[in-house]
């Protein structure tokens, strides 16, 4: 029987606790989006530019407040256009505290680098000349800043933050002329390595190199979604994901993670195109009519599945490399996945533009449960 659009909401979240094995799962207040990609995505992403930097003084900023205990090495970032072969100089610094703008001096004694000449459309990754060591809940800044040639245009995702827009941090500074803070409800692309290889998950920031749309329907029985392993017992109860404007009909499911994708408990659940009748080109949330209980450290595959040739949309965000997983916000335990004709694909360098909605997680009681990061905090 096909569902309209919003038919259960979260009536689903009342029921009694269920075990698993030793672990007990509870009812949220409110369920979680997992890994937290979605965010508050208000149409199609684009990169776009925080700013054009052309003159000797002028930079971009990211005023941050560190998570955990940070030993910054490498800083990158995602150009736009750039023109004359130009450099900038990578800095990290402390913030004024009375005026909330860099302050001009380096956290320790060289922590920057100078990059050798930007292309456009590229993802610098520069070493610093000394690490920034920076304690848990101290703020700093990331400043780049115009070194030479004739412009450098810093990007940022516009379209979406992966985390509640317009919070206080990350803030941005940009110095065109006059230093201008400004509250980041866009998601900048700033990478921040403790090696070349190797990338905090830093709340509010995703290190991507490209956007991609991703219209598709039912041709070679295509399936598209996620491909992840949950760090907590819990119950999937339901998907969020951008859609676009499409107004496929199609199934939403859980499989295992396995190369035979096997549908879990009778979780497919039938969808119709006018879920979407609007055309609004945002994303779309969608309940299983029978929620599945995933345990801690197994691997699900949560799919869309057109059943028309009408287009449905999974679409993606492509990193520089498999290294800048581990920036992103559950690392390499969560990426995109693809079917055609018999064979599942799981990608090394994409993102899907999909949370997996969670309405119990494990009470920590028990032995079987725990262990994961707090998604988006």
């Amino acid at each position: 029987m096909k569902k309209i659009f919003g038919l259960f909401l979260l009536a689903l979240s009342f029921l009694a606790p269920v075990s698993v094995g030793q672990a007990t799962l509870v009812s949220l207040p409110s369920p979680i989006q997992f890994p937290g990609i979605v965010g508050n995505l208000g149409g199609a992403p684009s990169i776009s530019a925080t700013a054009t930097l052309d003159a000797a003084g002028e930079y971009a900023a990211y005023a941050f407040v560190a998570r955990e205990d940070m030993v910054i090495s490498h800083v990158g970032f995602r150009t736009v256009t750039v023109a004359g072969s130009p450099t900038a100089e990578v800095r990290i610094e402390t913030l004024d505290p009375a005026t909330g703008l860099p302050s001009g001096t380096l956290w320790a004694a060289n922590t920057n680098g100078t990059t050798g000449t930007i292309s456009s459309n590229t993802n610098p990754l520069q070493a610093l000349t000394a690490s920034a060591s920076i304690t848990k809940g101290q703020a700093f800044c990331v400043k780049i800043v115009y070194a030479s040639g004739t412009s450098i245009q810093i990007g940022h995702i516009a379209s979406i933050a992966p985390y509640p827009s317009q919070s206080a941090l990350p803030y941005q500074i940009v110095n065109v002329g006059t230093p201008t803070k400004a509250i980041t409800s866009v998601t900048p692309t700033i990478a921040l390595g403790s090696s070349a290889t190797t990338f905090y998950q830093v709340p509010g920031t995703l290190p991507i190199s490209a956007y991609t749309a991703g219209a598709f329907n039912n041709t070679n029985s295509a399936k598209r979604g996620i491909l992840f392993t949950p760090p907590m017992n819990g119950r999937i109860t339901g998907v969020r994901w951008f859609n676009s404007g499409n107004t496929g009909d199609f199934d939403a499911c859980v499989r295992t993670g396995d190369a035979a994708g096997t549908e879990i408990g009778s979780s497919c659940t039938s969808f119709e195109g006018d879920n979407n009748s609007a055309n609004f080109t945002a994303t779309m949330t969608v309940y299983f009519d029978n929620p599945v209980t995933a345990t801690a450290g197994t691997a699900y595959r949560v799919s869309i599945e057109p059943s028309s040739a009408t287009n449905v949309n999974v679409s993606t965000f492509t990193l520089p490399s498999a290294d800048y997983f581990s920036g992103s916000p559950a690392g390499s335990t969560a990426v995109y996945t693809s079917f055609a004709t018999a064979t599942w694909t799981d990608s090394t360098t994409q993102l899907p533009l999909m949370d997996v909605i969670f309405d119990q997680v494990d009470n920590g009681a028990g032995s079987g449960g725990g262990g994961g990061r707090c998604i988006g905090c």
